[in-house]
Order: C-alpha cells, then structure tokens, then sequence
C-alpha cells in the first residue's frame, strides 16, 4: 500500500513539474518567492487596522507573528530535521526526470536537503488562515482570495520540483492548525481583555 501511495505521489509531481512553459516557470518561480507578498501582507494588516480598534488589531499584529514564527520553525527546524525526507530534486532517481528552475546560466534551483513538511506551505496556511479568521465576517470574498493564494503558492512548490504533494499536505494541516489554535488564544485574549 506505503509504495502504491508513494508510485501515485510520484506520478502527481511528474505530471505538475512536466506541465511547463517558459511564461510558467518565471511565473512560479515568482510566486515561490518570499519578499514578492510583503506587500500582500501589509494590505492585509491594513485591513485588519481599517475594521477593527486598535487594541483588537496590535493583540492580532502580535499573535499572528507568533503562530508564523512557530510555524516556519517547527517546518524548517522540527519537522524537515526529524523526519530527514528527502526532496524529490534530491531523490536518487525521481530528481533525474524533473525539471527545475535555471537561476542562472548552469545554476538549477533544488531547495535544501529534506522537504517534509513543506515550509513554503506551512507559512502561506498560517498566514492565511489567521486572517481569513479575521477577516471573513468583515469582507465578503477574503477566504477564496486567501485559500486561492495559499494553494497558489504551495503549487508552485511542487511546479518547481522541489516538494511532493503530502510535503504539501503536511504544511497545511500544520500551519492551519497553528493558526486556529492562535487565532483562538487571541480571540480569548481580547475577551479577558476587554
């Protein structure tokens, strides 16, 4: 069962990473990118500043920080150096038939050595579930811009063959996680608070 599992995972990756154009592979290679959102982000603190008071959005401002935080740790120091899974770009015959990213002229992008769970993923669910949390009663469309943004995101991790699907998974369900277990401390937070 474990191989059959692991033969489909494979045959997913291949046929995401194979799926190219010169257009996509900048593209993803965009979207990958860490300080390519900052702006999204500050939009999103604008927002958050912009519906609630003060009070509300510095306690928000401060337990978002920290479930991210928590999160891209325990991805990239936690799960990655306990779990020693190694990337597709570094698996001995997999990483033969995918494509990667050309950085420059001979130089392919392949990530770092393991890649369960997917910090890439972990981070863009933390964050996006924090404010769609947030958000959803005060904005109308925010959750299918967030979880559309976050799913971007972690396909592009993949498109450049550097994550399998459940590196994927498994950045989900724990950044989501950590984010409804924040988002819950901060809620009860402010009621103690106020």
């Amino acid at each position: 069962m474990i191989e059959w599992l692991k033969e489909v995972e494979q045959t997913v990756l291949i046929a995401i990473n194979s799926a190219h154009s010169p257009f996509l592979d900048s593209f993803m290679w965009l979207v990958s990118g860490k300080f390519i959102w900052f702006p999204f982000y500050l939009l999103l603190f604008v927002l958050v500043y912009l519906k609630y008071s003060l009070k509300q959005a510095l306690w928000f401002t401060l337990f978002g920080f920290a479930a991210v935080g928590l999160a891209d740790f325990t991805a990239n120091f936690g799960f990655k150096h306990t779990i020693m899974r190694y990337r597709p770009s570094h698996h001995l015959t997999l990483g033969e038939q995918l494509r990667y990213f050309e950085m420059k002229p001979g130089e392919f992008y392949k990530g770092g050595q393991y890649g369960f769970i997917s910090g890439h993923a972990t981070n863009s669910f933390v964050i996006a579930v924090m404010f769609l949390l947030q958000l959803k009663s005060k904005i109308k469309y925010i959750a299918p811009v967030l979880i559309f943004w976050a799913l971007l995101v972690s396909y592009s991790r993949m498109y450049l063959g550097v994550h399998y699907p459940t590196d994927i998974l498994g950045g989900a369900i724990w950044g989501s996680s950590i984010a409804f277990i924040s988002h819950w401390m901060y809620r009860k937070t402010i009621l103690i608070r106020n």
